[in-house]
């Protein structure tokens, strides 16, 4: 054998020993279509919906010849499908959305939403028409901000109002690889933005509905709407806010502050509906319905209780998932609690990791966008290494661990150690993505999870389940106090553990090729039994070391060119003004590590600035910010990079970024290394897509 060709040879060899795993693989090679969808810079053609089931009969065919040759083919199947399932939701959700502001303007729309703000108030409306604009250019649905009201305030849901306001679109990243709020939107259907400068005039407060699906949503919006009334009518503040975030979904409400705490305790998955509410709402109706049945003797003994509960924890885990909103994870939670059901009314034991790949590639393909955001990833990441995880590798821990206690202790100490166990390895599962959207992870989350975990399954989720049932004759009440009371000591761990020092980690932004690496290792290590499994650590270490070879941005400017921050020498980044787009400088900062802000007017060395602009130095490197056209001109014959919010002609710099460049290509970075420059830009990222900025322009010269 060829020394080149024996470790080909093993690692085949190896593969097909594994024959058993294969299936295992499936949604991953739909998340590879996915992925490389949303990745392409250009809108492709519906050639490879056809190509799915050309490939299929393609599998079908060699499948009998070679057998490494089916197996590639089927892995290009399953992309072909993922990658064919995210094009074909793109084209269904495509809506008009707005691509510049239009104000002040009178705005009419019907209700299909209310959400309570710290603030205010924001309404969702459906069928608006905004004036002077043509109705071919106005969205589906609008989002509205009203400052100043409360729940009280509000219109009836399903009501057709008139306001006078401002509407634009969805704003673009504010860096390359930043947050995209008009991707986000756009499959929410969503197409603009805006406030209300004053009241709320109601035109019809019951207008006719003919579209079912708007029935069916105006049912759940006013269910929604009910029940926010009544967690407000006993309680207040945060603890309000979290309460019916439990019964509606909505988070809206909750301070800043809290939301902070909870973040860096680890806790932020209690702050909304996640899948694990959705799990324990099955389970608190299946086994007690089980345990009822079974005390009758004549119902037990004569028909299959167990599957009746299993049905009935169905029903009420859709029923609570189109509550409080089919987000990502509550999606993966209905699915995988669904099947697990399922299995149970038809008398097939269901295997738990079959179960959780299973649930991921039938949520990616009903729901392909949701792959790509932190909800999807960080949920399916904690559910499947908590099971991919070799159990018995605890048993001789959990054995020491309650040896000494007495018998009475040791059923409890028991379960808190699996409380324990399950926090250290959901964290770890989990870390990589908070990295990757969040740049960064909570160090004590297990110590909190610890804590909040047991009273959120066994005291506020029940007493939740007991609201929603006595809500329609009036008497949840006293369960929203009791829930309330529960919510008030998980907010006061999250306050506490967020204190301690060093709660909380901040990394520079973690590139998509590193986080890709690090879930294929993650993956190859879960998915495999025999001992190459442990190959899989190489890409994971690598990949958590990637600040020490990732270079990060010196210099940020936004899409308007009016904000800008440049990297000093000591870490801290200086902004044009902190006055100005604090959401920028956030994002900013964010992206580096949470680095300290300055504002250009507090430093002198770098950064220096007159009345005509600002000029920053980085080594060989000068980058000037003129504010007129005048100033430009001037700095075109002495900086290497002009930055403007203005055009400039015949300037001598080596690089100009000026408005007509800001224009076209969004939010820039500038990296310097060494001598090299190199500028990436946000708008050449997300390329040109339903989505993005210009798309109905291009797709009209498409069409001429």
């Amino acid at each position: 054998m060829n020394p080149l060709s024996a470790p080909f040879f093993t690692l085949a060899g190896q593969f097909k020993r594994e024959r058993s795993r294969w299936g295992y693989w499936s949604p991953v090679a739909v998340a590879v279509g996915i992925v490389a969808y949303f990745g392409l810079p250009f809108e492709p053609g519906l050639w490879v919906v056809a190509a799915v089931p050309a490939l299929a009969l393609a599998v079908w065919g060699v499948s009998r010849l070679s057998w490494p040759a089916a197996v590639i083919l089927f892995a290009l199947t399953l992309a072909a499908a993922g990658f064919a399932a995210a094009q074909i939701e793109t084209r269904l959700d495509e809506r008009p959305m707005l691509d510049r502001d239009y104000g002040p303007v009178g705005i009419q729309g019907r209700v299909a939403r209310t959400e309570i703000m710290p603030d205010g108030l924001r309404l969702t409306l459906s069928h608006p028409r905004i004036d002077r604009l043509p109705p071919a250019n106005i969205p589906d649905k609008i989002r509205i901000k009203f400052r100043d009201l409360t729940l009280a305030d509000a219109p009836p849901t399903g009501a057709d109002i008139d306001m006078y306001g401002r509407v634009g679109g969805f704003s673009e990243p504010v860096a390359p690889g930043a947050t995209d709020f008009r991707w986000q939107a756009y499959f929410r259907h969503l197409g603009g933005l805006g406030w209300a400068y004053g009241g709320i005039k109601i035109l019809d407060a019951d207008p006719p509905v003919l579209s079912l699906h708007e029935k069916f949503a105006l049912a759940f919006e006013r269910a929604r709407k009910k029940l926010a009334h009544d967690v407000y009518d006993h309680l207040s503040g945060d603890v309000a806010a979290m309460t019916a975030a439990r019964l509606n979904g909505e988070q809206t409400a909750i301070s800043q502050y809290v939301i902070e705490a909870m973040r860096i305790a680890g806790l932020a998955h209690l702050l909304s509906t996640s899948g694990f509410h959705v799990t324990i709402m099955a389970l608190l109706i299946y086994f007690p319905l089980r345990a009822g049945m079974a005390l009758i003797p004549w119902l037990a003994l004569r028909y299959p209780i167990k599957k009746y509960a299993a049905a009935a924890a169905m029903l009420s885990a859709l029923a609570y998932t189109l509550l409080v909103g089919s987000e990502a994870a509550t999606l993966r939670s209905l699915l995988m609690t669904g099947v697990a059901m399922l299995a149970i009314t038809v008398d097939r034991r269901s295997h738990p990791l079959r179960l959780v790949m299973i649930s991921a590639g039938l949520g990616m393909l009903i729901a392909p966008n949701a792959a790509m955001g932190p909800s999807f990833q960080m949920s399916f990441a904690a559910v499947f290494c908590l099971i991919a995880s070799n159990q018995k590798a605890w048993d001789w821990a959990q054995g020491d661990f309650t040896s000494f206690m007495p018998e009475w202790f040791r059923s409890f100490a028991a379960h808190m150690w699996g409380i324990a166990r399950t926090s250290l390895v959901a964290t770890a599962a989990t870390t990589p993505f908070a990295i990757y959207h969040f740049q960064s992870f909570s160090l004590y989350g297990f110590a909190a999870n610890m804590a909040a975990i047991p009273l959120t399954s066994f005291w506020v989720m029940p007493m939740i389940l007991m609201a929603y049932i006595a809500a329609p004759f009036g008497w949840d009440g006293p369960f929203i106090d009791a829930a309330g009371a529960g919510v008030a000591v998980t907010i006061r761990i999250a306050t506490t553990v967020a204190g301690w020092p060093h709660s909380i980690f901040y990394w520079p932004a973690m590139p998509g090729y590193v986080l890709v690496m690090i879930v294929l290792g993650g993956l190859w290590l879960c998915l495999w039994r025999l001992r190459w499994r442990w190959l899989g650590l190489v890409p994971v270490i690598f990949g958590m070391m990637y600040p020490l070879y990732t270079p990060v941005p010196d210099f940020f400017v936004t899409a308007d060119g009016m904000e800008w921050a440049a990297r000093l020498d000591d870490g801290r980044l200086a902004v044009s003004n902190l006055d100005h787009d604090k959401f920028a400088y956030t994002q900013w900062q964010q992206r580096l590590g949470n680095v300290p802000l300055v504002d250009v007017s507090e430093i002198q060395g770098q950064v220096r600035c007159d009345e005509a602009g600002c000029v920053y130095r980085k080594g060989p490197h000068s980058v000037a910010m003129p504010g007129t056209e005048a100033a430009a001109l001037e700095d075109c014959g002495q900086a290497e990079i002009v930055v403007a919010p203005v055009a400039i002609k015949d300037c001598g710099a080596r690089y100009v970024i000026d408005d007509p460049a800001l224009w076209f290509y969004g939010a820039q970075a500038i990296y310097f290394d060494g001598a090299d420059v190199r500028i990436e830009t946000a708008r050449a990222g997300r390329g040109v897509r339903p989505w993005s900025v210009g798309w109905h322009n291009k797709a009209t010269e498409d069409e001429e």
